[in-house]
């Protein structure tokens, strides 16, 4: 996968995420089996403000994926969705989360492995992609 479909594909989730949880975050909160008290749909909604914004930041860096602002923000995404799957992996084994918390440790895991796995590989020349 290249870098740019890998900020797209993170733009599409976190937005999308960030745009139901501003949404509904009531209805989110209950599926995942946490109690909607107003302060939790409050903080899920600020959390909604954010994965909006980190999708907003790789959609609109995404034809600048392989320039040096682009790698600082896979080294970014990287790390901060490692930390996602420590916990995410709490929230679902010990914390508030239902079953349904194990999304939420495939998606921190499948988007952190993604950002990794471009920082380790050489980044592409504009000769070596297709046409």
């Amino acid at each position: 996968m290249t870098r740019k479909r890998l900020f797209v594909l993170n733009a599409v989730i976190a937005a999308g995420y960030g745009i139901a949880l501003l949404v509904a975050a009531h209805p989110i909160l209950d599926v995942y089996g946490i109690t909607p008290t107003p302060e939790g749909v409050y903080m899920a909604r600020w959390f909604g403000v954010e994965l909006l914004a980190i999708g907003l930041v790789t959609w609109l860096a995404r034809n600048a994926a392989e320039s040096a602002g682009g790698q600082a923000v896979a080294r970014a995404l990287a790390v901060t969705y490692g930390i996602g799957v420590l916990l995410a992996l709490w929230g679902t084994m010990a914390g508030p989360f239902n079953a349904l918390g194990w999304i939420a440790v495939g998606l921190n895991l499948l988007l952190g492995s993604g950002f990794a796995y471009v920082q380790l590989s050489k980044p592409r020349a504009a000769s070596d992609t297709p046409a």
